[in-house]
C-alpha cells in the first residue's frame, strides 16, 4: 500500500528545503530542462562539483556548500536518508527529494548553491518555486542557441515583485556559437527582451574541457565565465546582507 502524504508532510518537506544556517547566503540556479545548470554551477565554484548529467531519478533539488571534509547526503520523499561517496551512487535510488553535496569551496564558506530541478513537461514544482523566490540571488540559465523562450519569461513573471534586483541571466554554451556576430546578435536581443527581468547578464563557456582545465589553469576558469558570475554573486548578495543587517539595527 502506498503511503499518502498529508498536508503537514508537504509543508515540512518545503520547510526542510528552505532551511539554511543563520548568516548563510543562498544562490539558486534554475533553468529549463537540460539548459546547462550543472555546468554553470561548476563554473561558479571553479571545479567539477556536480556531474553535468548525473542521471538521478526525478532529479532532486541539490544543495552545494563548503565543507573541509567532502560528504554527500540525500533524502527521499518518505524521509529515508543516505550517505554516499559520489553522486553516481544515488542513481539506483528512486523518489529522491534532495541531495546535499559538501565539498571544499573556501571562497564560498558562508554561501550555499541550490540547483532547482526542472522536470520535463512539468516545470518547477510549487515547493521549489518557493525556494527559488526565497534565495538571495537567482541565476537563471538559458541556452545561447535558443536563449530566452516564452516559457522562461512566463516562469520569471511568477516570481515576487523585486526579483529583478537579485536575478542574473547566465547564457550557457556560448562556446557553441559560430562567431562573434552571433554572440553580438544574441546579446543585443537579450538586452532588449530580458533586461526587465535581470540586473546582470553573463555569457558562459563552461564546456567539459574548460571545466576540466580549471584544476591547473586559472585562465581556463576565466574563460568559463565563472569568475564573472562569482563576482556578481558576491556583490549582489553582499549588498543584500548589508541591507538586512542595517534593517536589524534600525
Amino acid at each position: 500500500m502506498t503511503d499518502l502524504l498529508s498536508l503537514q508532510d508537504i509543508v515540512d518537506a518545503v520547510d526542510r528545503r528552505r532551511d539554511r544556517e543563520p548568516g548563510t547566503r543562498r544562490i539558486a540556479v534554475a533553468g529549463e530542462f537540460e539548459s546547462g545548470k550543472s555546468s554553470v554551477v561548476n563554473a561558479l565554484v571553479g571545479k567539477m562539483a556536480l556531474p553535468c548529467n548525473p542521471g538521478l531519478p526525478g532529479r532532486p533539488l541539490i544543495k552545494i556548500r563548503h565543507s573541509i571534509y567532502p560528504m554527500i547526503f540525500a533524502e527521499d520523499t518518505v524521509g529515508r536518508r543516505f550517505e554516499v561517496e559520489a553522486v553516481r551512487d544515488l542513481m539506483g535510488i528512486t523518489n529522491l527529494a534532495h541531495c546535499d553535496i559538501c565539498i571544499p569551496i573556501p571562497g564560498m564558506a558562508r554561501t550555499e548553491i541550490v540547483e532547482i530541478p526542472h522536470q520535463p513537461g512539468k516545470g518547477i514544482n510549487k515547493g521549489d518555486l518557493e525556494v527559488l523566490a526565497d534565495a538571495d540571488l537567482i541565476v537563471w540559465v538559458t541556452i545561447a542557441s535558443q536563449a530566452w523562450r516564452l516559457s522562461e519569461k512566463a516562469l520569471m513573471e511568477t516570481l515576487p515583485e523585486g526579483s529583478r534586483e537579485k536575478s542574473v541571466l547566465a547564457i550557457s554554451r556560448a562556446d557553441h556559437l559560430r562567431d562573434a556576430a552571433d554572440w553580438e546578435k544574441i546579446e543585443t536581443r537579450l538586452l532588449k527582451e530580458a533586461s526587465p527581468y535581470f540586473s546582470e547578464m553573463v555569457f558562459m563557456q563552461a564546456s567539459s574541457r574548460n571545466l576540466a582545465a580549471c584544476r591547473q589553469n586559472d585562465d581556463a576558469w576565466i574563460k568559463t565565465g565563472g569568475p564573472s558570475l562569482a563576482s556578481i554573486a558576491h556583490d549582489l548578495t553582499a549588498d543584500k546582507s548589508r541591507a538586512r543587517r542595517a534593517g536589524e539595527r534600525a
